[in-house]
């Protein structure tokens, strides 16, 4: 019996060519949420309820184009969550670094 090893710890364990084994375990858990919070929505919400948990698992799922090691929903975090004033940019000129320095 042969077992795939990753060469890295953290790399993520891929089903297929699309899905991972995380992105299985997200839609398992939020299936189940979904279905187990579908009891307190009136009947006439149904339809718009289980759109609504569609397009939640899509949004967790997708990785965007700008950084694909993360998904959108890691992204989002990172953007909302980070201190804005921690980073600052690096005045080249006031610390006396030129563009002619740098040649």
């Amino acid at each position: 019996m042969q077992y795939k090893i990753p060469s890295e710890i953290g790399s993520e364990l891929k089903i297929n060519q699309l899905f991972y084994l995380t992105d299985l375990l997200v839609v398992l858990i939020l299936g189940g949420l979904g279905f187990l919070f579908r009891y307190a929505v009136h009947s006439s919400f149904i339809w718009y309820y289980g759109i609504f948990w569609a397009l939640l698992m899509v949004a967790w799922l997708i990785r965007p184009k700008t950084n694909p090691k993360l998904r959108m929903v890691k992204a989002l975090l990172l953007a909302v969550t980070s201190d804005r004033i921690t980073y600052c940019a690096i005045d080249k000129e006031e610390n006396g670094f030129t563009k002619e320095d740098s040649k």
